[in-house]
């Protein structure tokens, strides 16, 4: 059992290295600053010179032996130089030309961002008119409403009122007609009145007249 968990620990650590190794490798490495780095053929400095390097000069590494390190350049040449003339953070150099790139891309996207922030602003601004108008608009429906409405209670008070004139003239029309036929009838009440005085007074004459005309005729007859 233990010599079970031995060999899985082994096999453990061979793959982080075999894993290490490769990360190593497929890392992008550069030439450090420095004076002069010369390519060699071989490990040491007696192998023949195939080359100075400049710094940051872009390399892949290959394999590492001790203080050597195998590289091989962009055009595809190999060869060997001192590992501690390597260094896997990007040159100077190039990290200001991609400041610089990234500061024309931000510029770019500002000046993109500003154009559209002037868009919104006239947006907002269009907006906020139309807001304006829209409040305009609904305060004089509102008010129309309100008016509407009192000019509804007007007109249900009117009709009331209009009702209950109609009743009273109704029963004004009907009291002037009994008056009417009442006045008619005393009328004719008092004509006959008059008649019939006159009559009366006619009689009483022709009444008289006979006395005092039988009267007279006995004077006379007396007389003679």
């Amino acid at each position: 059992m233990k010599s079970r968990l031995f060999c899985l620990y082994c096999a453990a650590i061979l793959l982080l290295c075999f894993i290490s190794s490769d990360l190593l490798f497929a890392a992008e490495w550069h030439i450090k600053p420095t004076t002069e780095v010369l390519l060699r053929r071989g490990q040491g400095t007696d192998f023949k010179i195939d080359g100075v390097l400049s710094d940051g000069t872009k390399v892949t590494l290959l394999e590492v032996d001790g203080d050597w390190a195998k590289i091989q350049l962009a055009n595809g040449r190999e060869g060997w130089t001192l590992r501690r003339y390597l260094t896997d953070e990007i040159p100077l150099k190039d990290q200001v030309i991609a400041l610089e790139e990234s500061k024309a891309e931000l510029q770019e996207e500002l000046a993109g961002i500003n154009v559209h922030l002037s868009e919104l602003i006239e947006v907002n601004s269009q907006t906020e008119q139309d807001l304006a108008g829209c409040t305009v608009e609904r305060d004089t429906i509102r008010n129309d409403f309100q008016h509407l409405q009192q000019d509804t209670a007007d007109v249900v008070q009117t009709k009331e009122l209009l009702v209950a004139t109609e009743k009273k003239l109704s029963e004004l029309s009907n009291r002037l007609t009994g008056m009417e036929l009442e006045n008619e009838e005393m009328k004719k009440n008092s004509s006959l009145r008059w008649f019939l005085t006159g009559a009366g007074v006619l009689l009483a004459g022709l009444f008289l007249g006979l006395i005092v005309g039988k009267r007279s005729k006995k004077r006379y007859g007396s007389l003679s």
